[in-house]
């Protein structure tokens, strides 16, 4: 059981790993701009691309969005409307493909701790590109690797959009674009 787990978090960071490097073409994928001054692997960016397009294809899947930190880690944001939605993605046969290439397989019970109806989710899966391999079984030498998931917190505001999609609903969230352009004009 173990090892199945340890595999399912390999083959899922696999594909988000594989998608993090790829986001090095510019260019823009249904409102994500990958970063341009990442260095792109040789047939990367197409994977990176697919992987962003499966992810918003998916019922339920909000939005999609990679990033890389200052500190090296790459990782790809995912808002799902709910348990279901993320679900909806983990079984599908784009990530089942992906889980597949890496040896992995499909665990039957993803997210068992998570009462059904709970949403919205946002998924974060994380990797750190290494000179050396640290995380045995994973296709590229990465030191770190990591799926998160997150539910948000009643509160916040923002001027001129947020970081979540718009239909990614956060209670009390007070959108002060109005009042920042009375005060600018």
């Amino acid at each position: 059981m173990k090892n199945t787990r340890i595999a399912l978090g390999l083959s899922v960071c696999a594909l988000a790993g594989l998608g993090l490097i790829a986001l090095g073409q510019p260019g823009e994928t249904r409102g994500v701009q990958p970063n341009s001054t990442r260095n792109a692997q040789p047939g990367g960016p197409d994977i990176g691309k697919a992987l962003i397009e499966g992810l918003l294809q998916t019922p339920g899947c909000l939005g999609a969005d990679a990033a890389q930190f200052k500190s090296g880690k790459n990782a790809i944001f995912a808002w799902f409307k709910d348990k279901a939605a993320a679900e909806a993605w983990y079984y599908s046969p784009m990530h089942k493909s992906l889980m597949k290439s890496v040896g992995a397989t499909v665990v039957p019970k993803p997210m068992e701790h998570i009462e059904e109806g709970t949403g919205p989710i946002l998924i974060i899966a994380a990797i750190t590109p290494s000179a050396e391999q640290k995380v045995p079984g994973f296709p590229a030498p990465i030191s770190q690797i990591s799926i998160e998931l997150f539910a948000p917190l009643p509160g916040g505001a923002y001027v001129n959009g947020r970081l979540s999609p718009d239909a990614f609903e956060v209670p009390h969230m007070k959108n002060l674009s109005e009042e920042a352009e009375e005060m600018g004009g």
